[in-house]
Order: structure tokens, then C-alpha cells, then sequence
């Protein structure tokens, strides 16, 4: 009898999520994947993609790999990155497979989302498997440092070209006097730092004296991938 994943029993579709810097301007994206079922409830990504097994993973890099090419000639002339995420399993997808991890390195502006999953203080094979990778041309972006389990150790391998800050980290620490010096001092070991969790005028504010690469969130409106041209003109 053969047995289906949830994921292929759902229906897909990928979305941009922008980061935004402080002045307002594009300079980049994160793709999202979102899952709703035939009757179009909406399923959370992060526990469908979680459950896949690793040969479905990689077949959902593949997937968005063959999604971006569209637009990754128009993300080079402007000079802007896309990230997707990957976690545990996908590291050692892009360890595994040669061409998987060949498509990735091969445009600058794609670069790899890390789960914050990942314990880079105990689990040293995925550091050194991340160093290899970046050896070889490809970038990466840490997820959700605040959560408990992203930390400075993470930062401390120089593997990250920014971080991002978790969205509920911003929002219980946004308006204490320490803020500005927490950032600071991650600033010291990454120093393209995107805040997430965006999602009003009075977030806006609170980030307004702190000098930050990337500012994300609802309050930047998510797109199709059909519709990034039309956004960038």
C-alpha cells in the first residue's frame, strides 16, 4: 500500500515576501512556500515541510530552483537577493547532491535561509558541512536569532551574510533602552541585520535610530512571482 506525505495531498504556491531597507527601497526577497487544503483551509509550511521525507525536500528545492529562474535575471540587474529556506535535512541534501548544490552557487542573488533549528554549538557536522558549501560560491542568511534555539554561537562561524532577527524577539524587546545595544553587539559578528515582524508605523519608529540592512514584515505587502516586475518598475 503506498503511503502519501500531507504535502502531496495539499495544494502549493509560492510567494515573495519583501525585505525592505530602512529608506524604503527593495533590496531583496524571501520566498514562501504556503499549503492549503482541497477545501482551502490554509496548513502551517513550516510543519508540512517539516514532515516531508528527504526525497520530497528535494524535490521542493528543485521546485522553487525552477520557480526563480523566471525572475533571477531581473533580481541580478537590480542588484537584489531572493532567500530560501532550508533546514537540516536540506543541508545535507545540498551536501549529497552535487547538482542540486551546483544550481544553487550558480547566481549570487539566491541565497540559503538557515533554520534556526540547527545547534551549531553540538552539531558539528552541519557547520562543517555549511563551511563546505559557502567554499563552494554559496551564501547564507541566518533565521530567527532570539528564538532560544538561533544564538550567538551560530554567528560566531562567520558561515552568515545577515541575520534575521526573530519577529517575536522585536516585538517583546522593541521598546526597552537595551534594544539598540543588543543589535549592536550581534552587529559586531554580522553586520547586515534584517529585523522581522514589520508590521506597523509604530515598529517603523522603533527601528528608526538603529542602522539595520533589512526591515520585514506584513506591513510590506507579499506578491506572486508573476508580479515582481511589475513591483520593481
Amino acid at each position: 500500500m503506498t503511503t502519501h506525505s500531507l504535502a502531496s495531498t495539499l495544494n502549493k504556491k509560492f510567494i515573495l515576501e519583501p525585505v525592505m531597507s530602512p529608506a524604503g527601497t527593495f533590496i531583496g526577497f524571501e520566498l514562501l512556500t504556503r499549503y492549503t487544503s482541497e477545501a482551502g483551509k490554509s496548513r502551517n509550511p513550516f510543519m508540512v515541510i517539516e514532515n516531508m521525507p528527504h526525497e520530497e525536500k528535494s524535490h521542493l528545492l528543485f521546485e522553487q530552483l525552477t520557480a526563480l529562474s523566471t525572475v533571477v535575471s531581473l533580481l541580478e540587474q537590480r542588484s537584489l537577493f531572493i532567500s530560501i529556506n532550508i533546514d537540516r535535512d536540506m543541508v545535507q541534501l545540498l551536501e549529497d547532491d552535487a547538482r542540486l548544490s551546483w544550481l544553487f552557487s550558480c547566481s549570487s542573488v539566491i541565497w540559503l535561509e538557515v533554520s534556526e533549528n540547527i545547534d551549531f554549538l553540538r552539531d558539528r557536522a552541519a557547520r562543517q558541512t555549511l563551511q563546505h558549501l559557502k567554499r563552494r560560491g554559496l551564501r547564507f542568511i541566518l533565521d530567527d536569532l532570539g528564538t532560544g534555539f538561533a544564538n550567538l554561537e551560530a554567528l560566531y562561524t562567520g558561515l552568515f551574510e545577515a541575520v534575521k532577527i526573530d519577529k517575536r524577539f522585536f516585538w517583546e524587546q522593541k521598546d526597552k533602552s537595551i534594544f539598540p545595544v543588543l543589535m549592536k553587539n550581534i552587529q559586531r559578528y554580522c553586520p547586515q541585520i534584517i529585523v522581522e515582524g514589520v508590521e506597523n508605523k509604530e515598529d517603523l519608529a522603533a527601528l528608526e535610530h538603529i542602522p539595520l540592512f533589512g526591515l520585514q514584515g506584513y506591513y510590506f505587502s507579499s506578491l506572486a512571482l508573476d508580479e515582481l516586475p511589475r513591483y520593481l518598475d
